[in-house]
Order: C-alpha cells, then sequence, then structure tokens
C-alpha cells in the first residue's frame, strides 16, 4: 500500500518522519469500510515480529527505525495487542539533532478500541512526554503533554491511536479501487479520511524487490494536509503485508525509510532503554 500525506513540517513531523508515523499523534474513531472487505482495517492482529528500516536523507543514512508487534496479557488478564516504535538518529546526525524516541499503543481487540497511546522523546538533551488514555464511559481521550492535561471529546467507542490505526490499515483490501473511511481526531477533532488503493508496483528495498499496493489517503474537509511535504508509505501485497519502504518528498529534501531485516519480537518489554538504543554502537548500524 502507498499512502501519501501532505502536512506541516515542524518537531512533531520530523519524529513522524523517522517513525513510520502517518498522522499527527491523534486517536481515531472508525466511521466505515468500503469496497472488498468491510471489518478488514479491525480485524489486523499483532504478527509477534520485529521490522528493522534503515532511514536515509538525500541518500545519506541517518537514523534507524524499529516497529515491534505482540500480543500481552493485561491485568484484567485479557489480551492486548501492543505495538512499540523505536527510532534513533546515526552518529553523524546526533551532531546535528539527536533523536532517540518510544512510540507505545495499547489496543483492545475485544471491544476494538484503542485504550492508551504513549509518546516520548528525547531531542538533543530535551525530553519530552505525550500520553493519551481513551476514556469509553465519559466519551472522551485525556490527553497529558508535559504535565498539562486537555481533554478531546469522541463520538465513537472505537477509538484508534496513530500505531493501531497504521497496522490495521495492513489488512484492508490491497486491490486497485479498494478503499476503506475512517474518522481520525486530531487534537482539534475529528477528521474523516478516505484510504484509496491506487496502483500496484514492484520496489526496491533492502530486503530486494518487493511487489507493493499503493493506497492514497484524503481528509474529506482537506485541512490535515497542506503542500509542506508528502509521504508515502509502501506495504507488500502479499500477507502479512508489511510496510517495506517509506518516501518523504519534504521542502529540505527527501527522506526514506527502507525495510532491511525481520525478525521475532523478543521476549519480555521492548525497548526499556530507548533513550540510549544505538549508543553502543555508534547508531550507525
Amino acid at each position: 500500500m502507498e499512502l501519501r500525506i501532505r502536512r506541516p513540517i515542524d518537531r512533531r513531523t520530523w519524529i513522524c518522519i523517522v517513525s513510520m508515523i502517518l498522522v499527527y499523534p491523534i486517536v481515531g474513531a472508525c466511521d466505515a469500510a468500503e469496497g472488498g472487505t468491510p471489518s478488514a482495517a479491525a480485524t489486523a492482529e499483532p504478527v509477534g515480529e520485529r521490522l528493522t528500516y534503515a532511514v536515509s536523507w538525500m541518500g545519506v543514512h541517518c537514523g534507524n527505525m524499529e516497529i515491534t508487534s505482540f500480543v500481552e496479557t493485561g491485568g484484567d488478564g485479557k489480551p492486548v495487542d501492543r505495538i512499540v516504535t523505536l527510532v534513533r538518529t546515526t552518529k553523524f546526525f546526533d551532531g546535528v539533532y539527536r533523536l532517540r524516541s518510544r512510540l507505545d499503543s495499547f489496543f483492545d481487540p475485544l471491544r476494538m478500541t484503542s485504550t492508551r497511546y504513549e509518546e516520548h522523546s528525547l531531542e538533543k538533551k530535551k525530553r519530552k512526554d505525550e500520553v493519551w488514555v481513551v476514556d469509553q464511559e465519559a466519551m472522551e481521550v485525556v490527553r497529558t503533554k508535559n504535565g498539562e492535561t486537555t481533554t478531546i471529546p469522541i463520538e465513537s467507542d472505537r477509538a484508534f491511536d496513530p500505531l493501531a490505526f497504521i497496522f490495521r490499515l495492513r489488512s484492508m483490501n490491497t486491490e486497485v479501487g479498494g478503499k476503506i473511511v475512517l474518522g481520525l481526531m486530531t487534537s482539534k477533532g475529528v477528521v474523516d479520511t478516505v484510504a484509496l488503493v491506487t496502483e500496484h508496483k514492484k520496489i526496491k528495498t533492502k530486503m530486494g524487490k518487493i511487489e507493493a499496493a499503493a493506497v492514497v489517503p484524503e481528509a474529506r474537509d482537506k485541512m490535515m494536509f497542506n503542500k509542506a511535504g508528502s509521504m508515502v508509505v509502501w506495504i507488500e501485497r502479499a500477507e502479512p503485508h508489511r510496510p517495506c519502504k517509506i518516501v518523504f518528498d519534504l521542502s529540505f529534501g527527501t527522506l526514506v525509510a527502507s525495510l532491511k531485516e525481520v525478525s521475532e519480537a523478543p521476549l519480555g518489554d521492548v525497548g526499556t532503554n530507548w533513550e540510549h538504543w544505538g549508543d553502543s554502537d555508534g547508531g550507525d548500524q
């Protein structure tokens, strides 16, 4: 699948660029699916694997990213779908703008809703933290950013955080013409987004050539995107539809994240030492 999104370039966009977050940290309310399999976006499950990407800027290796998906048992004994993304710049780019980031998704597969989303980053020497908690009874999301709390009303009992949203797009109908409509709620409200499969193509990645499909989303009110930059995500057509390459065309150059390794998800907590990830090998591997 190919996913194109246009939006402003700022601090959060930089994190999103390197960490494959396709929208601002958001909580989305699922509207409906069209064309092919209506429930596809709601039935994807973590596959117990770790995907590792090399990130380059204008052809120069500038960072690395890992996306790990797995299922764990919550405190109530029920399953919790987890997606953890780690991001880091290389040793050279550490001198320009050192970044270490961890993003966590907690998703309830029984109620089909995110319950919690966290974004933690260390940029240069400044620590930043943001946590989103879904309160289904109050029909709102409680967002705490660097100690300040705000609430965002939601119009559905199903809320999708960015990682859960992206992960579930992997299971949509990838035939040309396949379409899904998702309601995404940003800090300013819900944005209806149509994701449409437009083409198939064999693309080159760090793991070789892969047959991929292209999905292009567009916000119906066109308020979420602008002409500051565009992002393209390629996802393989074969199961389990891994994101294999992401291309960002921006005003300051082109960033590319290319899948270079697939491995099993490790046992235990993931990324506990994320602030220092890559420090021992210089961050250049």
